[in-house]
């Protein structure tokens, strides 16, 4: 405030008012004050353009503008200038509405007196220059917090936010929108520094400042959303007390350090990688200073050199190693520093089991500005592939006399099929010289040929499905070509050659068996001509038994029934002898009739009328019941079928084969009860006979003497049929007959 007079604009239109105002203000210190009065609004806002006034005291009637509205346009062009307004009542309410209008204070007119006019002016003089000065602060303070690259969050002790500068907006990514301390802690995800670990609200910086506690550069891991990155915080917070040192609220500073600290766990994580790789390598890595000083070592060195990390670091080659070692390795590392390029080298150490050789890669190290400060170095043991190397040498020795030694061809072929290698017994085999064939394709060098000359597919070799799948095999018949043109049949196997995970090629394993088809051909002619006597007989024996059954049926038979015929005559003519003669006389007649019965009973075993007369399903039908009514055991009979479109031969292989059947479960199965089928399935005709008893046991089918069972096999081979045996102990056995119906059976 200056020490010069006070110059108040008093606009007021009332003459007494004037009057009254002027006479208070002349009771106050002589040239405190001077006066101007005008009696329009309109002139008052002119003498504010053309004078400097220092407060106004204004009256809100007045010609040219009335109540609350005289006040406003006032402050609008006042421009800073305090305003002093006079009313004719005193009402509170009404004094509020023009202090939130833009007034400094006001005074009720009949109640004012000088010292209350003259306070009331110097204090609301005082007031504006010190909002103006308050202004003026707080609009260096924004400027200050706007231009801050830490953020500034400042709350009252009730935890509402009254500060909140752009760069917290920019770091957080949002404002705090009205919500208080604990709403906002609660929104955001704020978690302990190990990122896991909820921060708890009690302890949030902004909260400790406001309780009056202080702190500094907390640590804070800040999510704003959940699918966002996170942040690290360094965060200071300090309370805000008043004059009486009681805290009215708190306000934090925070910094975006997460860039520093992706740095330092990226630096961190890279020097625990980096000691990883060096402690877990099967080498021996070092550095050495320019000295020969060693700076760093792996584990494994240090267990080679048996040091501690500490009894190594500082020493040099000849404080660790033999004079001879060291100075070798001295000698390297010199060549490497002049040369200022890697290089490499084999280096010897005695070690525990004996003297150890080593590959060695030495190169300088540089700093930022591209200086040599060190030396490292890298050292694959490479003894046991020295070793390795000269075992497989041998065992390539031993390989070689082993392929050379078998009778069977041997070659290899790589991804391309290309020969890699190839034995003499193979190379012989296809009449060639061995390295006549390494690097040939082998599939056009020996695989079939068509007749007119072209190679076989390579697609449809086998040996291509082992090269790309992987898949070894083995085919019992193909041909190959020698090199004069001529071809031989073999059986190969197919291996794949797989290194590391990948198929490299393939070795091939074959063998001539011309001599073995030859043979297997002529032992299949052979066994073709037993087959062919065997059916031969059979027919034979067929018609023999078919001629038998006739001479006994009709010669024997009629021999018999006259016997019987005279027996009968005879025994009328004795009528009157005695009982004794009559008695003999009826028992010849029994006996004649036992052998008549006898003979047909043989003549249809031998050769059944109702086979040769209604064909083969009333012959099995009558055999069921002959079976059943002379062993007692229970049989059922499904049949299927009306007709059977077989051969004779074929009725008659099969109702043997009925017959074998019945008879092995007659005299082997102990079976009670047994199940048979006739039927027609898939052009085949099927007969399945299956019993409750014993079962059969793979000794029994597989027994060499059962001629049972191999005649019945042999008699449905020969029509092209099979027939299949199975049972299990106490399960019963099934015997299933398959013949096929068709008109190519021979007759």
């Amino acid at each position: 405030m200056t020490s010069g007079p006070m110059h108040v604009l008093l606009i007021e239109d009332n003459p007494g008012d004037v009057r009254l105002l002027r006479e208070l203000l002349g009771k106050t210190r002589a040239g405190a004050f001077v006066l101007t009065q005008v009696d329009r609004l309109a002139a008052g806002i002119r003498h504010l353009d053309e004078c400097a006034i220092d407060v106004i005291l204004l009256d809100l009637s007045l010609p040219d503008s009335q109540g609350i509205e005289t006040l406003l346009k006032t402050h609008a062009a006042a421009q800073g200038v305090p305003i002093v307004v006079m009313t004719g009542t005193e009402d509170e309410e009404l004094g509020l509405r023009l202090i939130q209008a833009g007034a400094q204070d006001y005074l009720v007119k009949g109640q004012t007196t000088a010292s209350l006019l003259a306070r009331t002016l110097k204090y609301a003089v005082g007031r504006k220059r010190l909002e103006e000065t308050l202004r003026e602060q707080t609009r260096f303070l924004q400027s200050v917090l706007n231009s801050m690259a830490d953020g500034v969050v400042m709350a009252d002790e009730t935890g509402a936010f009254r500060i909140w500068n752009p760069a917290a907006e920019r770091i957080l990514g949002s404002r705090p929108a009205g919500r208080k301390i604990g709403q906002w802690s609660e929104h955001f995800a704020i978690f302990l520094p190990d990122k896991v670990t909820p921060y708890p609200p009690e302890d949030v910086p902004l909260a400790k400042a406001i309780r009056g506690e202080s702190v500094s550069n907390a640590l804070i891991f800040f999510r704003p959303s959940a699918d966002a990155d996170g942040l690290w915080l360094d965060v200071s917070a300090q309370p805000l007390c008043d004059e009486n040192g009681q805290a009215r609220g708190g306000v934090v500073v925070f910094r975006d350090i997460t860039a520093s600290k992706r740095t330092d766990e990226a630096l961190r994580d890279s020097e625990e990688r980096f000691r990883a790789i060096m402690d877990n390598s099967p080498a021996l890595i070092f550095i050495k200073d320019l000295e020969g000083r060693y700076l760093q070592a792996n584990r494994q060195f240090e267990t080679v050199a048996r040091l501690s990390h500490h009894g190594l670091v500082g020493k040099t080659d000849e404080q660790v190693f033999p004079p001879n070692q060291a100075h070798a390795y001295r000698a390297n590392d010199r060549q490497v520093l002049e040369a200022d390029a890697p290089m490499w080298f084999e280096e010897s150490a005695l070690h525990d089991d004996g003297l150890h050789t080593s590959i060695v890669v030495k190169f300088p190290l540089r700093n930022a500005q591209g200086q040599c400060y060190a030396l490292c170095g890298i050292a694959t043991d490479i003894t046991d592939r020295k070793r390795a190397e000269e075992t497989r040498q041998r065992l390539a020795k031993d390989r070689l006399l082993l392929l050379e030694s078998t009778g069977e061809g041997i070659y290899g072929i790589d991804k391309a099929g290309l020969c890699t290698f190839i034995n003499s017994a193979a190379a012989r085999m296809l009449g060639y010289v061995p390295d006549e064939l390494l690097g040939k394709d082998m599939h056009t060098c020996i695989h079939s040929r068509y007749p007119d000359g072209a190679v076989y597919p390579r697609e449809r070799c086998y040996i291509h499905d082992t090269l790309n799948s992987g898949t070894g095999c083995k085919i019992d018949h193909e041909v190959y070509w020698r090199k004069d043109g001529t071809a031989f049949q073999v059986e190969y196997s197919s291996f794949p050659v797989i290194e590391q995970q990948q198929i490299t090629g393939a070795v091939v394993v074959f063998l001539d068996i011309t001599e073995r088809k030859r043979a297997e051909q002529q032992l299949t002619l052979s066994h073709d001509q037993l087959r062919n006597l065997s059916a031969r007989l059979e027919l034979v024996r067929e018609e023999e038994r078919i001629r038998i059954a006739r001479e006994i049926h009709d010669e024997l038979g009629q021999e018999l029934t006259g016997m019987k015929l005279e027996l009968s005559s005879l025994s009328d003519h004795l009528q009157t002898s005695g009982p004794t003669q009559r008695q003999k006389l009826h028992s010849i007649s029994m006996l004649v009739d036992a052998a008549i019965q006898s003979v047909q009973r043989i003549a249809t075993e031998l050769r059944p009328v109702v086979l040769d007369q209604l064909g083969l399903i009333p012959a099995i039908e009558w055999q069921t019941h002959e079976f059943q009514t002379r062993t007692g055991i229970q049989c059922t009979l499904d049949i299927y079928l009306r007709a059977v479109a077989l051969s004779h031969a074929g009725s008659n292989a099969m109702f043997r084969i009925f017959q074998e059947i019945l008879t092995n479960v007659a005299r082997h199965s102990q079976a009670t009860a047994v199940a048979i089928t006739l039927q027609e399935q898939a052009g085949n005709l099927v007969l399945e006979v299956r019993d409750n008893g014993r079962g059969v046991t793979e000794s029994e089918l597989s027994n060499p003497h059962s001629l049972g069972l191999v005649g019945m096999r042999e008699r449905a081979l020969l029509l092209g049929g099979e027939t299949i045996l199975t049972g299990t102990p106490q399960g019963g056995t099934t015997v299933k007959v398959r013949i096929p119906l068709s008109p190519s059976q021979p007759a």
